[in-house]
């Protein structure tokens, strides 16, 4: 196995080119003119070939060279590896949006999805009509650049991270959000406000996703030395209007999720009675995507359907 190796691993490639150009006009002269080198260059070339394919390769004719049994033998593979090699190297065609028939894989939380997917499907309508779109729950923060890395998505939609995005990502803003607290309309305690007391003495509502405690109501709570009971914990946020339209129980929500679920539902926005910090929602890609101009369509897409992409 070795011997069989042993000649291109001691090759240099690039004299594969020559050996091909030769062969293709039978001429050292013309083969240098082609390849834009000197004639000495192409026969030094040729020489070396020889010594490491241990043959002629081409030889004199009478109209110029001609090639060995070897050389004949190697000049229809070789032609379709340069033809390869052409394709590969040769810059990516446009992508055309309007006749693409690719897939993008996009992980993010329902919320996300809640604001962004229907104008995002309108635009993808209108634009890329045949571009699929698979939306996938999103990963654990601590994973996300892994799977982005390893290709298995093409874009992360989510909360932004307290720190700078790890090495071998790009992130960017779409959209600023910030917390509502919502009862039922005719909630029997809540009347012409939510003070702080009041808000602490109710059952709450809380979306946990990873089905654990902890957020921006808890931390600020336990700042001032106080806490809440929550009496419902679920994983994603779209019961938790229906649920707060039909019992006393308050919940603190993103504004956007809150104004759209009142305006089918018989439901009350207050603003929080302690300050809440608002909070970003981005977007996430490798640098491996970073240069491909689907991808690169596909973030702007989001860019422009992003509530704020007027701002």
């Amino acid at each position: 196995m070795n011997a069989m190796h042993r000649p291109l691993r001691d090759l240099d490639l690039n004299l594969l080119r020559v050996l091909d150009a030769v062969l293709e006009m039978r001429h050292v002269t013309r083969a240098a003119r082609r390849l834009g080198l000197s004639q000495s260059a192409v026969s030094h070339a040729l020489a070396r070939l020889r010594a490491a394919l241990g043959d002629e390769l081409l030889v004199r004719g009478p109209d110029g060279l001609v090639p060995t049994a070897r050389g004949a033998e190697l000049a229809g593979p070789l032609r379709t590896l340069m033809a390869d090699l052409e394709r590969a190297l040769a810059a990516p065609a446009p992508f055309d949006p309007a006749t693409s028939e690719r897939a993008f894989r996009v992980a993010a939380a329902d919320y996300a999805q809640f604001v962004l997917m229907p104008s995002l499907m309108a635009r993808l309508a209108a634009e890329a009509p045949r571009v699929d779109l698979w939306a996938v729950s999103a990963p654990a923060e601590e994973s996300v650049a892994a799977v982005l890395a390893a290709g298995e998505l093409d874009l992360m939609v989510g909360v932004a991270s307290a720190g700078p995005a790890p090495a071998g990502l790009y992130e960017r803003a779409l959209f600023e959000e910030r917390f509502v607290c919502v009862v039922r309309a005719d909630h029997p305690v809540v009347r012409d406000g939510l003070d702080l007391d009041t808000w602490c003495a109710l059952p709450h509502a809380f979306v946990a996703p990873r089905g654990s405690r902890g957020g921006a109501v808890d931390t600020a709570l336990a700042e001032l030395g106080r806490v809440r009971r929550i009496a419902l914990a679920v994983p994603h946020f779209l019961v938790i209007p229906h649920v707060i339209a039909h019992s006393d129980l308050v919940v603190t929500l993103a504004s956007r999720v809150a104004h759209a679920f009142a305006e089918s539902l018989p439901l009350r926005i207050l603003p929080p009675p302690i300050t809440l910090p608002s909070f970003k929602i981005v977007m996430r890609w490798h640098e491996r995507h970073h240069r491909d101009a689907g991808h690169a369509w596909l973030r702007d897409v989001f860019r422009r359907v992003s509530p704020e992409a007027d701002r």
